[in-house]
């Protein structure tokens, strides 16, 4: 597996922090269900940046 440099990495942690792009769970998950139809589309980036960030959001979360 690649591992990325640490500044590499942290800019990559920062720019998913700072990213304007939010998606509501239901439509991520729809988008990434389709992921053939997805992946070929005009906003796959916002897909994959939203799925980031929901990701980045989640590891944030106080544990219950």
């Amino acid at each position: 597996m690649y591992e990325l440099p640490a500044a590499d990495q942290n800019e990559l942690e920062s720019a998913i922090a700072n990213s304007p792009i939010v998606a509501e769970q239901s439509w991520l998950e729809a988008r990434l269900a389709d992921w053939q139809n997805t992946r070929n589309s005009a906003d796959v980036d916002t897909v994959i940046l939203a799925w980031l960030a929901s990701h980045r959001v989640a590891s944030r979360s106080p544990l219950s």
